[in-house]
């Protein structure tokens, strides 16, 4: 029995003899594939890197063309400024020029009033005719209607315009109040005058704040000192011009002194 278990182990023996070599041809029949894999991540890998690069430097625009579009940009700025600059001289000589011309259309109507209703002073004197106070509404909306359209200009011009307008409304209002006041009797006149007054005085202070800005923004573009003011301001609670005489700090009178 002895015999029999030697020869059955020696039997046995070659077949376990073979399994490392049945595992070493397997492992040996692994080893190309695996090689085949690392190099083709190896060709693979850099050439999606490459990619990835080459799209992000694509979005991104070259400096020298960025450069250029930025001084495009810079350079049309520059003339929007120009152009805005040359419109705003423009309407602030143009309202300069009209509302001067407007102060020598109402200095009948504020003549008119003021004799009936005296600047500064609680009484009342003569009424005007019916027929000159109708001259005086007609010349008063004809000077508002400039302002009918509105123009959209720098700030400062438009504060100097929306003053000459309200100033022109309120006189408007003056003159109406006046003309109803005398529709009615001689004892009924005394409240609405008095209204018409306030009124007055109203359109003639809000003249002069607007006629202040005006020369303010005369002197930013370059034609100096304006004064564009209606005669009473003081009386009537607003203000005058100051004592510096017109033009003064002018482009053309700087120009003279070189």
């Amino acid at each position: 029995m002895a015999k029999r278990s030697v020869k059955k182990a020696r039997h046995s023996r070659p077949a376990a003899a073979d399994e490392p070599a049945a595992a070493r041809a397997e492992t040996g029949r692994g080893r190309p594939f695996w090689l085949g894999v690392l190099v083709t991540a190896a060709l693979l890998i850099p050439l999606g890197v490459a990619g990835v690069l080459i799209a992000s430097s694509d979005d991104d625009p070259a400096p020298a063309e960025q450069a250029s579009t930025e001084a495009e940009i810079e350079s049309e700025a520059e003339a929007f400024r120009r152009q805005t600059q040359v419109r705003d001289k423009e309407q602030v000589k143009e309202l300069t020029d009209r509302m001067r011309e407007t102060t020598g259309e109402l200095a009948p109507t504020l003549d008119g009033l003021a004799k009936t209703l005296p600047p500064g002073e609680e009484g009342l004197g003569p009424p005007a005719q019916a027929s000159e106070v109708q001259d005086w509404r007609r010349a008063v909306r004809a000077a508002d209607e400039y302002f009918a359209e509105s123009v959209s200009g720098e700030t400062g011009t438009n504060v100097a315009r929306g003053g000459f307008a309200a100033a022109l409304d309120a006189l408007t209002e003056s003159t109406e109040t006046y003309a109803l006041a005398l529709e009615q009797p001689p004892a009924a006149r005394r409240e609405l005058f008095e209204r018409a007054r306030a009124q007055r005085d109203l359109a003639v202070r809000s003249w002069s704040v607007a006629a202040t800005q005006l020369d303010a923004i005369n002197i930013a573009t370059g034609y100096g000192h304006q004064h564009v003011y209606l005669g009473g301001a003081e009386a009537s609670g607003g203000f005058g011009a100051d004592p510096v005489p017109e033009g003064t700090g002018s482009e053309d009178a700087e120009h003279e002194d070189e």
